[in-house]
């Protein structure tokens, strides 16, 4: 069962109308001409997706019970979809929502029905029809990593799960015809890459080795594909992966000096694409790579819960558990503005920083809203939702 209603008012929007021009000429009248075969398919062209000018974000919330509800940012309208049963973990890979039961070994597919693709030199937004994409038996998603061919969910207990993309947009979430990888999996620059407790393996797409690379990494458990490169978090610092002309490279970047003893990486956040990365590796403890720089910055911030970065240069944004959301400095930490946002915290379940282009959103659980946060802004409070379910696990799409 899928329900919509709109929860604002819907922005006037335009259409641009596409113009062709016939050139006539003068002389004998030409010999007729057999009709033309069908136009050719436009650049960026989705089935079934309507193409727009901007980015259609969306959010995709779940309670514990495992109701959906999906938040249209550009509409304000929003959708209810069948409930999947518990939910203890959500993740997303820019268009599909993954929720994961870890008592019943399954993670539950969305289709939020927004996306952008990236091209290189520009992009292209689309959105479709949201609806549920089916569920992988097995599987107990922490994270998600895609590419045009197949989608990667690194499980909780070390588990893989390789699916089919293009099954996937199609509204199957079919296992892909690869055989199971043990390690971190991540499509990258049209191969796979795996990395044990030491050595990083590369596959092609059909699951074949095709070499190992020179540098290892010991402890692998958070990666970012990001348009500098693949990074991968290792126990003693990060492994950086580039593509040029078909080769592949490693870049090794050490941990600075000064974390603390028990410090460890278990997940970047960052605004998708971007070249600067933040973590929480220790209690008390915030970490932050600059991959322009190829530099590591880290200080304390007392009660630091979840951070993200917004990208090279920009803030870091970081929520303690008094309820304070900050923005800082990326390389001295210090505060560039502060607004008093959530009244309850809960540190062992914190709630979500997803960012974009302008906006960050920290889902409320306590007061079953989310509130949309203008970090350019100093922090401004732009919108707040309330919810339908109690926004327990949230993550944008569309970006």
């Amino acid at each position: 069962m899928t329900r919509t209603h709109r929860t604002g008012r819907l922005p006037a929007s335009g259409a641009g109308l596409l113009a062709a021009a016939l050139l006539a000429g003068c002389g004998p009248a030409p010999q007729e001409e057999p009709a033309p075969d069908a136009e050719p398919t436009p650049h960026g062209y989705v089935e079934g997706a309507e193409e727009t000018a901007e980015p259609q974000s969306r959010l995709v919330l779940a309670d514990d019970e495992g109701r959906i509800q999906v938040l249209d940012l550009i509409t304000e309208e929003s959708t209810l979809l069948d409930p999947v049963g518990a939910v203890d973990g959500i993740t997303g890979d820019g268009r599909f929502a993954y929720l994961t039961s870890s008592d019943q070994r399954t993670t539950s597919v969305v289709d939020s029905g927004a996306w952008t693709v990236d091209h290189g030199d520009h992009y292209h937004y689309y959105r479709a029809e949201i609806r549920p994409a089916g569920t992988v038996p097995g599987a107990t998603a922490a994270g998600a990593a895609t590419d045009t061919a197949l989608t990667a969910l690194n499980g909780t207990d070390g588990t893989v799960a390789l699916l089919d993309r293009p099954a996937l947009e199609d509204g199957d979430a079919a296992t892909a015809a690869v055989p199971a990888t043990t390690g971190l999996t991540v499509p990258y620059a049209e191969r796979l890459i795996v990395a044990e407790d030491g050595p990083v393996h590369v596959l092609d797409r059909e699951g074949d080795p095709v070499e190992t690379l020179d540098e290892e990494c010991a402890d692998p458990r958070a990666w970012a594909v990001t348009r500098r490169g693949l990074v991968l978090g290792c126990a003693d610092g990060a492994l950086v992966i580039t593509e040029d002309d078909g080769a592949l490279t490693a870049e090794p970047l050490p941990h600075p000096d000064g974390l603390p003893a028990d410090a460890a990486v278990t997940r970047f956040h960052h605004r998708p694409g971007a070249a600067a990365l933040a973590a929480v590796p220790a209690p008390d403890t915030v970490l932050v790579l600059d991959l322009v720089e190829r530099r590591w910055d880290h200080w304390e911030l007392p009660g630091v819960v979840t951070v993200t970065a917004v990208g090279e240069g920009a803030s870091v944004l970081a929520l303690t558990e008094d309820g304070a959301l900050h923005a800082l400095d990326p390389a001295t930490g210090g505060e560039r503005a502060r607004t008093d946002l959530l009244e309850q915290v809960d540190a062992e379940h914190p709630p979500t920083l997803q960012v974009d282009t302008s906006r960050a959103y920290v889902n409320d659980v306590h007061t079953g809203r989310v509130h949309e946060i203008d970090y350019n802004d100093d922090l401004r409070v732009a919108r707040t939702f309330d919810t339908e379910v109690a926004p327990h696990h949230m993550v944008e799409t569309g970006r």
